[in-house]
Formats: structure tokens, sequence, C-alpha cells
């Protein structure tokens, strides 16, 4: 029998490989003592609950947004210090450019009716005239005037002559085919239709800052939701680093959760850099800078959807959307100033009545000043003028034909306008829902998930899978909720509600 020679060497390999059994034993005992979980499994949960003691403890399930105690988001985030949606609405209406060419057009339009006014009133002028002249004719008339006429006067040859005049002229036309009165009954309608641009547009921009003032609290909730995702991702990222400390996780395991962090991190830089550039929006509609203490509260309000299904009956909101938005009343208006130009330009065949009067002093060195009257009545009637009447008269109804097709154009559009919108708030309607369902599901698969991931039921490919799936959840059910609240606004203002809600203020602007 061979002899087997044991050196100290060997003494020492042997005993380390007794104590090495002897304490994994002890840990599967003790493994197995702990809800019958693995040795890996039982390490990694020691190492687990000193990740979960870090700052950025994981959430042991996706976070569900709740909803505030305020009725609607704008007055919460006034209550909180923000910008609401009524002050924003409110200073971009002042602050408004185009809304102040507008009014500049208004008081345009205005001058227009006093100038066609104008044109019922007596016209009187002063003029004050000096000549000097060796014309016979003029010459002549200027010693007659100043009655210096004598028996030895040569008309041939009166020499030079000079004349001081002073005169008062007045002139009053009494009858002028009724062109006057029509052309201020289209400048009236004129007035009319850009006092209604001016509330379509109030209507449009009120749509537009609350469009931009949701989407604004989407990005801003975007957000949250990336903070969250990078904190989880941080905190998946430690438990793999414990896991691999103990030898239950791959060093690959780890390298992804690393690149998964990476990810997140670029995530939240970009939905950062999305709610800014959806503030500089706002900033553009209210033309100030917005300061930090006046970022509203992205937290969502469920109630302040309203009931997005109870939209139904498209050919009634297109009739209201007729009768109520302003973009109608201006087309009417411009298509009954276009009737009144026509009329205006018929009047080109009737004949024209007026009166004249004049008071003058004519005088050669201001030593005497001889004064004269003269009152005169004039009826002129244009007879011929090569057809002048009549292509004015072709012209204007070419007008009104035209203002009337734009009319039709208008109300055809405003129909599409209102049909599409309604249909966009019922498509909203049923994606919040879908949307809602989803994340409730991912949220609760995320949440299992994680408890196997924690006992290593589950490697890292499925727990990626499931933050992913939740990540994107979160975000389609953010998104739907305030797609849907902007889908409501386009609706309104499809159907010119706000232009109505703003009637009062328009005579303050």
């Amino acid at each position: 029998m061979r002899r087997v020679r044991r050196g100290a060497f060997g003494d020492i390999a042997f005993r380390r490989r007794v104590l090495f059994c002897f304490g994994l034993t002890l840990l599967s005992l003790w493994g197995c003592a702990s809800d019958g979980k693995s040795p890996g499994d039982a390490a990694a949960r020691i190492d687990l609950e000193a990740a979960r003691e870090a700052p950025a403890q994981h959430p042991s399930a996706p976070p569900v947004p709740q909803d505030p105690d305020p009725p609607t988001v704008a007055r919460e985030s006034s209550a909180s210090g923000g910008l609401a949606l009524d002050q924003a609405i409110e200073e971009a209406l002042q602050a408004s450019p185009d809304l102040a060419q507008i009014r500049a057009r208004i008081d345009a339009a205005n001058q227009q009716v006093r100038q066609a006014d104008a044109a019922f009133y007596p016209r009187i002028v002063f003029s004050e005239e000096f000549n000097l002249t060796n014309n016979p004719v003029f010459a002549a008339m200027n010693i007659i005037n100043q009655r210096r006429l004598l028996a030895s006067t040569d008309f041939n040859n009166p020499g030079e002559q000079q004349n001081f005049m002073t005169r008062f002229q007045g002139e009053w036309v009494l009858f002028q085919g009724g062109s006057r009165y029509y052309d201020r009954g289209a400048a009236v309608q004129q007035r009319k239709a850009v006092a209604s641009e001016l509330q379509g547009a109030r209507n449009q921009l009120v749509a537009r800052v609350t469009e931009v003032y949701y989407r604004w609290l989407q990005a801003l909730s975007f957000i949250g939701v990336a903070e969250k995702a990078h904190e989880s991702a941080k905190t998946d990222e430690r438990i793999g680093a414990a896991k691999l400390r103990v030898e239950a996780a791959l060093p690959s395991d780890l390298a992804r959760l690393k690149a998964r962090t990476a990810e997140m991190e670029g995530n939240l830089v970009s939905a950062k850099t999305g709610a800014r550039k959806v503030q500089a929006a706002m900033e553009r509609l209210l033309t100030r800078t917005v300061r930090d203490a006046e970022i509203p509260d992205p937290t969502f309000d469920q109630a302040s959807l309203g009931d997005l299904g109870a939209m139904r009956g498209r050919e009634d909101l297109v009739k209201k959307a007729l009768d109520q938005r302003p973009e109608m009343t201006a087309v009417r208006s411009l298509v009954e100033a276009a009737r009144k130009r026509v009329r205006s330009a018929q009047g080109g065949f009737l004949p024209r009545l007026a009166t004249s009067g004049q008071y003058q002093w004519d005088t050669r060195e201001w030593s005497e000043t001889p004064n004269s009257w003269l009152i005169a009545v004039q009826a002129t009637w244009p007879l011929f003028e090569g057809g002048l009447t009549m292509a004015r008269i072709k012209e204007a109804r070419a007008r009104l034909a035209e203002t009337e097709s734009k009319g039709r154009q208008v109300e055809l559009d405003i129909a599409l306008e209102v049909q599409q919108a309604a249909l966009s708030v019922e498509e909203a309607a049923e994606k919040i829902r879908v949307a809602e369902e989803r994340r409730k599901w991912a949220a609760k698969a995320l949440e299992e998930v994680r408890h196997q991931y924690d006992r290593g039921a589950v490697g890292v490919d499925g727990l990626l899978q499931s933050e992913v799936a939740w990540n994107q959840a979160e975000v389609g059910a953010m998104a739907a909720r305030f797609d849907g609240m902007i889908a409501q606004a386009a609706l309104r203002m499809a159907l010119g509600d706000f232009s109505a809600r703003l009637d009062g203020l328009s005579s303050e602007q």
C-alpha cells in the first residue's frame, strides 16, 4: 500500500477545504430555515436590505398618481403659488400683439364710419389769396372786384394789378343718389366684421393658451415619471451590485443594469428639456419670462376631464358653432357690407343736387375792402360716362359673390372643425380608458416581477422588461389624460365657447 505524505502546504489546504465545507453547510442550513430559500437568495437578501436602506429608496411598487383635493389643475396651481390657467389666459389677452393689431384695425374702422358720416354735413372753407398779374382778363377782374372800374379803363392794357382776396366758401350736397347712405352702412358693417374678427382671434388665443398650458403640465408630469424611473434604475443597480458580491448575479447583469440607469438619466434630461421648450412657448404667449416660483404643480385632477364620453350629437354641435362662432358673424357683416356697396354704386345713375355759397373781400392796398357774395344751387345728372358707373356696379357685384362664397367656405370649415374636434374628444375618452387599464396592470406586473427578482426567480431581463412596460404605461396614461383635456379645449374653441365667455371683456379692450 502506497503511503501518502502530507507536508505543511497540504495540511493547510486540507484545513481550508474542511472549513469551507463546514461554512457552506451552516449557510445552507440557515437558508433552509429562512422560508425555504436557497443560500444564494439568503445572502442576496442580506445585501438587498442594505441596498434598500440607501438614500434613494426603491418603492416596492411603481408610484400611482393621486388626484389632488382641489377641483381643477388651474386652481390647484394658483393655490400653490404657480401660474394658473385663468391667469395665463388673462395675461395673454392683455399682451398679445395680434390682438393689438386687430384693435388698431377696429379704431381705423371707427374712423371710416366717421368719414362716411362727414359726407352728410356741409363743407366750409376759409381761404386767403394774393395775386399780381398783367393778364388783361385777370387784371380786369381784379379791378372790377375792387370796385375801381372807370369808363377810361383800357381793357386791352389794364397794366399790372394786384389783389388780396379773403373768402369764406360753403358747399352742401343734398342728394347723391343714396351713395352716401349706403357707403356709411358698408362702413358700419365693416366695423362689425373687424370686431367679430377680434372675438375670433381671442377665441383662438384662449384655446392656444389652454393647449400650451396643458402641454406644459404634461411635460412637467413626465419629469416626475422620469425621476421615479431613474431612481428605480439606480436602486436596481445597487441591488445587482449586492447580488454580484455574493455571487448571486453575473457581471453582465450588473452591466445591463448600469446601462439602464444611464438610459433613464438620459430620459430625465430629455423630459426636463421638453418641459423647458413648452415653457418657452408659454412665455411667448405671455410675452414675458416665467419665474421659477410660477411653475405650476403638474398633479393631475381626474375631475377636470369631465365626461368625455358624453359628447354626442355632432349635428347639434355644428349648429351651435354656426350660431355663435365670431367668424360666421364677421362673414355675415362682410356680405352685408358688399351688398350696400352694390347699392352705392347704383346711385351713380341718379342725379346729384348740391348748394354752395361764398362771401369774399377784395382789396389792392387794404385801404378799402369791397365785399361780394354768391349763392348757387347745382343739379347734375351724368347721362354718359363711358360705362364707368356700370363697371363699378359689376365690380361691386363680383365682390359680393366672392364674399358670399367665402362665407360658404367658412361655414364648411367650421362644420369640419367641429366634427373633427368632437371625434377627437370621443377618441380621447377611449384612449384614457385603455391607458388607465394598461397602467394598472403594468404596475401590478412590475410589483410581482420585482418580488420574484428579489427571490432570484426572475433574471435581469425580466426585471428590465417590466420596468420598460411600466414606464411606457405610466407615460401613456399621463399623456392620454392631458390629451383629453386638450381635446376638450379644441372642441370648445370650435364651438366658439371661449369667445362667448369673453363677450364681457371685449368692451373693455
